[in-house]
């Protein structure tokens, strides 16, 4: 019988709870294992089940030596960074980016989002579609722009 071996934080991590600098609480489950390149950490919101709702996602890579209380430390530090962020606002009904002028998420997929295209960008942990980033872009037209794909490893 093949067993596979699975590295889910949401199944075999540990939980974590936080509060950002808005009084908001957060779950997250965090979990540390080897990989092929060192150790990695990663932790995964627990959200309700909500089609607009998207998990944020933060994780850290570190070298095979790596202090793994250490490590996760750091993981948390950049949990409570990302989370005091905010990027959109919703409006009237709809979003809009915020004074910062950034906007910084995951792009994720989603087979059943109601949307022309099955990719989101996932953004203060809401599932923003192809549709409405265009439309948020609408106030800057004319505005120049930079668009910077990152390792989540990396942070940011």
């Amino acid at each position: 019988m093949n067993k596979s071996i699975s590295n889910s934080p949401l199944e075999d991590g540990y939980d974590f709870h936080i509060t950002d600098k808005y009084g908001e609480k957060y779950h997250f489950r965090i979990l540390t294992f080897p990989v092929p390149s060192g150790t990695y950490s990663e932790a995964v919101e627990v959200i309700e089940e909500n089609p607009n709702n998207s998990a944020r996602i933060y994780s850290h890579l570190s070298g095979f030596d790596a202090d793994i209380e250490q490590m996760e430390l750091e993981l948390k530090a950049k949990i409570q960074k990302g989370i005091n962020q905010r990027h959109i606002d919703e409006v009237d009904g709809h979003l809009e980016i915020n004074d910062n002028d950034i906007i910084r998420g995951r792009i994720d997929h989603d087979d059943n989002l109601d949307s022309a295209f099955d990719t989101y960008l996932s953004v203060d942990g809401k599932k923003v579609t192809i549709e409405q980033f265009v439309e948020m872009l609408q106030p800057n037209m004319m505005l120049n722009f930079r668009f910077e794909v990152r390792d989540r490893t990396l942070g940011e």
